[in-house]
């Protein structure tokens, strides 16, 4: 059995073309002693490590057409995508507790 058999593959976009204009992007493994890559467009449905979590991922739709509209450098789950501009409800009462902490200190000075 292969070595690039006995793991799981974490994937680095790289562009893979040698002229200038022409661009060839692969997902290569960046695991130390592996050497193996797919292309981008033959990626989907593909079995890889997310990035951020470590955990085992499908490469689907959502990763090729990100956030850009082209794949991800590093792909990775859905469930560590941090969307901007949500706040989580654990944020949002802490920052209610600070504003009542804070109207509080006002009414009672001292």
């Amino acid at each position: 059995m292969s070595k690039a058999a006995n793991h799981l593959h974490r994937y680095k976009k790289v562009n893979l073309s040698r002229t200038k204009g022409k661009d060839y992007f692969v997902y290569r493994c960046t695991k130390p002693g592996c050497s193996h890559y797919i292309p981008i467009h033959m990626s989907e449905g593909t079995l890889c490590e997310c990035n951020r979590c470590g955990n085992p991922m499908v490469i689907g739709k959502i990763q090729l057409n990100g956030s850009e509209g082209g794949p991800l450098t590093k792909p990775h789950c859905s469930d560590c995508v941090v969307r901007k501009g949500k706040l989580s409800h654990e944020t949002i009462t802490d920052v209610a507790d600070f504003l009542r902490n804070k109207e509080k200190g006002a009414n009672n000075p001292g």
